[in-house]
């Protein structure tokens, strides 16, 4: 019995830095601060003390409120905090965390006894696992790697919420901008067509010519009543990305003031030249300019993506390594038997699997190939990233471009149209119809200024998501 005991503590002398380390529980990775140092907004806390409720139940972020509208800043807050979809991609990280805590836990010892029966002697073997002592460190370090790559992977989950959150704004903002210019189009058009009316009693243009002006009006309220609907859908896909998708909340946008063009009345019936390419532009990061290859740089430096693909590497060697040591497996040994020839014997031992035939090589080849596959995944991975920098910054330029040159070069001619139809008609060279032609032209282009803008603000958006961070603090 005294060497089974003295077995017994120096098995457990041999073991217990490895037991101590076994119950400790996984370090926690703080998530919500990687994504705030990307956004400028934290997720939300698992304490729901520090969540503001309103009385539909939607949880908002501390300092959020929705009755004094809603920025695009606020509006990324309420989905990181909200949104349901990454609330469960955000458990993942307790079955990771779950995963360290077993990585760690030691295989209990097992003790078989066999009592004595007939002319059988009461018989008790003890065995201790002992090579976790060599296997555990491999083993928790594997954990550990891959719950540092879930980590980043839901840093990227949280990214590309933001983003999807910045489209859906910018998207609104323009169906808002759209059906306000179409708003005013409805009036400009109701008021020709009163003018127009008015001097066909008066004898001074034919029934043609009023009847177009009509026309006009009745299909600038057919587009008005369409793209007012185009509101209603960018509201409800905006409403779907913040997670208010079963709530009825109220979302008043407060949106960048942007500098549209005049409408088409302030050209007709007046003298007053006003010229629409002296506005500003209020595009996203239009007094900013960054080098590519320092967004490139940027990028490669940020980028969650190139981190996970770095820990998948590391979490594959470190597998590769626990599954070489499994090659032997060892076990000790205390038996101890009943009352024989010199009373109760004991005897020490080992049990030790011989790797002749099975040495692991399935688990260990499987392990070298994920080292292989990670590897050439973070090279696919570090290609795309480039790839999308440029493509990004090649469209933010490009749109930028396009809306400069329709601003300098396409809108003031046909406001210039619109002067010289009504001057060419003052002095009776044309019909009246030509002016209504000029300025619904003129009209229909005032409609393509929220697309321009709205190509720069996704292009905008795509760039930092590229980055794998927000370029500037405000824009």
């Amino acid at each position: 019995m005294k060497l089974m005991k003295w077995l017994a503590l120096l098995l457990l002398w041999t073991l217990l830095p490895t037991l101590s380390r076994a119950q400790t529980k996984a370090p926690q990775i703080d998530v919500s601060k990687e994504v705030e140092a990307r956004t400028g907004h934290k997720l939300a806390p698992a304490s729901t003390s520090e969540r503001a409720t309103m009385p539909t139940g939607v949880r908002l972020p501390v300092g959020v409120l929705l009755e004094d509208g809603l920025t695009e800043d606020e509006a990324v807050a309420i989905a990181l905090w909200n949104h349901p979809a990454l609330q469960a991609e955000l458990a993942t990280l307790g079955l990771a965390r779950a995963d360290v805590i077993q990585a760690g836990l030691l295989t209990n010892p097992q003790l078989t006894m066999i009592f004595p029966f007939s002319f059988r002697i009461l018989e008790a073997v003890a065995n201790w696992p002992i090579e976790a002592i060599w296997q555990r460190p491999r083993r928790v370090t594997a954990a550990r790697l891959e719950q540092e790559r879930v980590s980043e992977t839901l840093v990227i989950r949280a990214l590309d919420l933001a983003r999807d959150v910045r489209l859906a704004f910018a998207e609104y903002a323009a169906a808002q901008t759209r059906a306000g210019v179409a708003d005013e189009i409805v009036r400009e058009r109701r008021e020709i067509a009163v003018l127009v009316k008015a001097r066909f009693r008066a004898g001074d243009i034919s029934e043609l010519e009023t009847n177009a002006s009509v026309t006009e009006a009745q299909l600038a309220e057919e587009r008005a009543a369409r793209l007012a609907q185009d509101v209603v859908t960018a509201k409800e896909r905006l409403r779907s990305v913040l997670g208010f998708a079963n709530e009825e909340v109220t979302l008043t946008l407060i949106a960048p003031t942007l500098d549209l063009s005049p409408p088409a009345a302030q050209f007709i019936n007046t003298s007053t030249v006003t010229s629409s390419a002296a506005s500003n532009d209020n595009s996203p990061a239009a007094a900013e300019s960054v080098p590519l290859n320092e967004l490139l740089k940027q990028a490669l430096a940020a980028r969650p993506e190139l981190k996970a693909g770095e820990l998948a590497i590391e979490a594959a060697g470190a597998r590769a390594k626990w599954e070489r040591s499994r090659i032997v497996n060892v076990m000790a040994i205390a038996k101890e038997y009943g009352r024989g020839a010199n009373g109760f014997e004991q005897g020490p031992g080992l049990l030790i699997d011989l790797p002749i035939f099975n040495r692991n090589q399935g688990n260990i080849s499987r392990a070298e190939a994920e080292i292989e596959r990670a590897a050439k995944q973070l090279i696919a991975a570090r290609q795309r990233i480039i790839a999308e920098v440029r493509e990004a910054y090649t469209l933010f330029t490009q749109a930028r471009a396009a809306h400069d040159l329709w601003r300098t070069r396409v809108l003031p001619p046909l406001a210039q149209d619109i002067r010289l139809a009504e001057a060419a008609y003052r002095s009776g060279d044309v019909a009246y119809l030509f002016v209504l032609e000029s300025a619904r032209r003129y009209s229909d282009e005032r409609l393509r200024e929220a697309d321009y803008q709205l190509a720069i603000a996704r292009a905008f958006v795509a760039l930092e998501r590229s980055i794998g961070r927000r370029l500037f603090a405000t824009r």
